[in-house]
């Protein structure tokens, strides 16, 4: 028994079809109805392990495939039966929304942008910069801990909330210096509590070299405070089937 992966949509004739292997190192082929493709391949079984080769095949046959034109990517394990069932439940049912998304991201693509604070930076500038905190964490540390049982709940409470607010405000300012060189930007969850931003940015190619000397300079301006990592240019995995983006 075998099936048909399927990694994203592109438009009917663009040479988006990649040179590379897909998952399973079996090749890639498009499947086309209408105006629009499927890239798919040939694998065996009723499904994809999520093994690290089988996830960076789909990452690196959607990014071959950008050379090529405007892909749509599809999520890790998609897969279909037959070309019959990719052309009727994929292509056809689906063909006015895939065209419409298709023109909506044509020529912009994908960059994540990541900020980190370095170790102990953003804790120390709370503690030195706030006077009230300085001064009732002075007080507790000189008297013995069951004394000051309340204050140091109190003070815990405070830094908690100092370090929310500093961390907003550095994030809304980098946001503010990148998200004019974007259409539109879609913020991601915080994966550690150093991280001041986790955001996919949708730009147009022809943007691309102004978004990456924005990063640079806004990750120069605080490299003494955080790390910055960019990566791109990536399929819009961010931005496919958004109903309400961030709009830049």
């Amino acid at each position: 028994m075998s099936g048909l992966y399927v990694y994203g949509v592109t438009r009917a004739g663009e040479d988006a079809v990649p040179s590379r292997a897909g998952v399973g190192d079996t090749p890639v082929q498009a499947i086309e109805r209408g105006p629009v493709a499927a890239l798919v391949s040939e694998v065996p079984g009723d499904s994809v392990p999520g093994r690290a080769k089988n996830l960076t095949a789909h990452s690196e046959v959607l990014r071959a495939a950008m050379d090529g034109g405007t892909v749509l990517p599809m999520r890790f394990g998609v897969l279909m039966p037959d070309a019959e069932t990719v052309q009727r439940d994929l292509l056809e049912a689906r063909e006015q929304w895939l065209t419409e998304m298709l023109a909506a991201l044509d020529g912009r693509v994908e960059m994540t942008v990541s900020a980190m604070y370095q170790e102990d930076v953003l804790l120390h500038e709370v503690v030195t910069q706030d006077a009230g905190i300085r001064t009732l964490r002075e007080r507790v540390q000189s008297k013995p801990a069951a004394a000051t049982h309340f204050e140091r709940i109190r003070l815990g409470e405070l830094v908690a909330a100092a370090v929310d607010a500093r961390r907003a405000g550095d994030a809304s300012a980098i946001l503010d210096a990148l998200r004019p060189l974007a259409d539109a930007y879609a913020p991601a969850e915080l994966l550690h509590e150093r991280m001041v931003v986790n955001a996919a940015f949708l730009v147009r190619r022809d943007q691309l070299e102004k978004f990456d000397a924005a990063v640079e300079n806004v990750s120069a301006e605080r490299a003494d405070r955080m790390h910055f990592k960019l990566t791109g240019p990536l399929p819009p995995f961010s931005f496919v089937g958004q109903e309400a983006p961030a709009w830049a």
